[in-house]
């Protein structure tokens, strides 16, 4: 089984990237969701959490993810603190659904996380896809999608690795300037180059 990351900064079309070899037959793992989950549903993490950030994060003694959220994006530091409570635990989920993955015979496996690098889980892949666009063009994708406010916009993307470095760390990458179809003729040759059908 190909274990594949897929990466980039926001907006910058990882996820669609995703969805495109998920229609291809892969098994796509999506990091940042099961996150999500753990922060919402994991007793123990949600307690580490208010404990690392304190009751300013809570609304009614409950963890509010909106609270969260403007703290953890104030500074890098935060971000990392978070990290270290929730990473491990996803570590051990992604793991998990590989070997279930593979256990069903799947040929690929794709981990979809926009901090993939940072989190040091390069080891666990036969490679590293990097989708990458122009600092403009992701910011009015996200303005698009309505789901962030733009004066947040520019502050979570200083604090995510920059797309230099990403580019070091990765072994293949993707300019995604241009249009979807763009983006999928690119896809289409690089899952040829896969060869995961012989």
């Amino acid at each position: 089984m190909y274990k594949l990351g897929i990466t980039g900064g926001m907006g910058s079309g990882k996820s669609t990237a995703s969805v495109f070899f998920k229609n291809k037959g892969a098994l796509v793992f999506d990091a940042d969701l099961e996150a999500k989950k753990l922060i919402t549903n994991n007793s123990t993490i949600k307690k580490q959490i208010i404990s690392a950030f304190g009751t300013e994060i809570t609304a009614d003694n409950q963890l509010d993810l909106k609270k969260l959220a403007d703290v953890v994006f104030l500074t890098e530091k935060h971000q990392k603190s978070l990290n270290d409570i929730v990473w491990p635990e996803v570590s051990n989920v992604m793991k998990d659904a590989a070997k279930n993955a593979e256990n069903d015979e799947a040929k690929l496996f794709i981990v979809d996380a926009a901090l993939l690098l940072e989190a040091g889980f390069i080891e666990f892949f036969n490679s590293i896809l990097l989708i990458t666009a122009d600092k403009p063009i992701r910011i009015e994708r996200i303005l698009n999608r309505k789901n962030i406010p733009e004066d947040q916009i520019e502050k979570r993307m200083a604090l995510q690795m920059p797309e230099s470095e990403k580019k070091k760390l990765a072994h293949h990458i993707i300019e995604n300037n241009g249009t979807l179809s763009e983006l999928n003729e690119k896809l289409e040759n690089y899952w040829e180059s896969l060869n995961l059908n012989s």
